[in-house]
């Protein structure tokens, strides 16, 4: 017999078991059931660590909120508010911007004051305002914004006054050359740690054309991501910020609304004028070196500029050791241009890091475990900067669940 006789005779046999086997199968497996060839259908693939909700950004999106916005062209301001007990009262407009940062203004103590900074909301009451640090001109100019302060330390001013970038000083009565104010004191608001002082965010816009500064809006600054499907958020979510005591800071995430319930003082943080509780898209909290300015440091022997330039004697001698250097990367005094971060949104935490390049207006950078850029969801971020010696918490759904059922049954063998 030929190489091909047995060949063929081989397939021949083969094929022969596999068709006797199968009608064995049939036979044993009952009567035939018809099989649907139907494609399945489409489902929604929840978002994991480095995966992202697709988001159709719009046209005329916010740079920083990534929401539909009519001045998304705009350039934002940066504007100080207090962070006085009785001021926080009395917050105007704050649930209006675009991006907040809140931040301790002293060495000695965790106290924060707060920097609104309004791209799509252009409010004529915002405040009560207070004076900034060195460290609110560098996240302002991250954010591409005219930085709008209320008074000024003296290193601060001396830096300002160097035109590191576009500022404007908001005093009582400043208006712009057509006579829209842009500063004022309101009587009507009852606080006593300093002035009743308020900001017109329209008229600070008038007042930087006068100075000529460019109103358009930055370059996109942070990326986005859709939101969470409704079944896919969490039932609870909480995230506690301990700046110094009373200033603590406490979350609850609304599953229903896809933001953060700010609470203080154990109450519901509710804006005077807007009568909104503040309620963050997105919240970012860094952990990072507090420190003081001291006339007798060599700050220029680290490779950094002088702080100390441009300030007189007799502020040296008043205002040494009096306020608070953040290594968050500033261009001008820090050594610091990373470290870690934990973003929350979309009900999830990402615990990942910061990055900023040196340079005044160089945006903050957020990345995951992995190194991959983090997406917010679409809305308000509120940045936390807190100092080496305070702390974030979060408590997610299980640990919430596993605690409830630990007092359970303390509180059942108590019984």
């Amino acid at each position: 017999m030929s190489f091909l006789d047995q060949y063929w005779k081989v397939i021949v046999g083969i094929t022969l078991a596999f068709v006797i086997a199968g009608v064995g199968l049939m036979f044993l497996s009952g009567p035939e059931k018809e099989v649907s060839i139907e494609a399945p259908a489409e489902q929604e693939v929840p978002a994991q660590k480095g995966d992202y909700y697709t988001y159709d950004r719009p046209a005329d999106a916010s740079p920083i909120t990534g929401e539909s916005c009519v001045n998304y062209d705009k350039r934002p301001f940066a504007v100080m508010y207090s962070g006085d007990l009785d001021a926080r009262r009395y917050f105007h407009n704050l649930t209006q911007a675009d991006f907040v940062l809140e931040m301790p203004h002293r060495p000695m103590h965790g106290q924060p004051r707060l920097m609104g900074v309004f791209g799509c909301n252009t409010p004529n009451q915002v405040g009560p305002m207070r004076s900034g640090r060195v460290d609110h001109i560098s996240v302002a100019a991250s954010l591409g914004a005219v930085y709008a302060p209320w008074g000024k330390s003296s290193i601060a001013g001396a830096l300002l006054n160097r035109g590191v970038v576009d500022f404007m000083m908001i005093e009582n009565g400043v208006r712009s050359q057509d006579g829209s104010r842009a500063g004022f004191i309101d009587r009507n608001i009852p606080i006593t740690s300093a002035n009743p002082a308020f900001g017109d965010v329209t008229g600070m816009i008038k007042i930087a054309g006068d100075k000529g500064y460019s109103g358009e809006a930055p370059a996109q600054v942070f990326d986005h991501q859709g939101e969470a499907p409704l079944a896919e958020r969490p039932n609870y979510s909480k995230i506690t910020v301990k700046f110094q005591d009373p200033y603590r800071i406490e979350y609850f995430y609304d599953k229903d609304s896809n933001t953060y319930k700010r609470f203080f003082g154990g109450k519901e943080d509710v804006d005077f004028a807007t009568k909104e509780q503040h309620a963050p898209r997105n919240i970012v909290t860094i952990i990072t070196k507090k420190e003081a300015w001291y006339s007798e440091t060599d700050y220029t022997a680290q490779g950094l500029e002088d702080p100390w330039e441009g300030v007189g004697a007799d502020y040296r001698k008043r205002d040494n050791g009096q306020y608070p250097n953040m290594q968050l990367g500033d261009p001008w005094f820090d050594t610091k241009f990373e470290g870690e971060a934990r973003i929350f949104s979309n009900g999830q935490e990402i615990k990942g890091s910061w990055k900023k390049e040196k340079g005044a207006d160089e945006p903050f950078q957020f990345f995951d475990e992995e190194g991959m850029p983090v997406k917010f969801a679409p809305g308000q971020i509120w940045l936390h900067v807190l100092g080496h010696a305070q702390r974030v918490s979060h408590e997610d759904e299980e640990e919430y669940n596993d605690r409830i059922l630990d007092e359970q049954g303390s509180a059942a063998a108590t019984q």
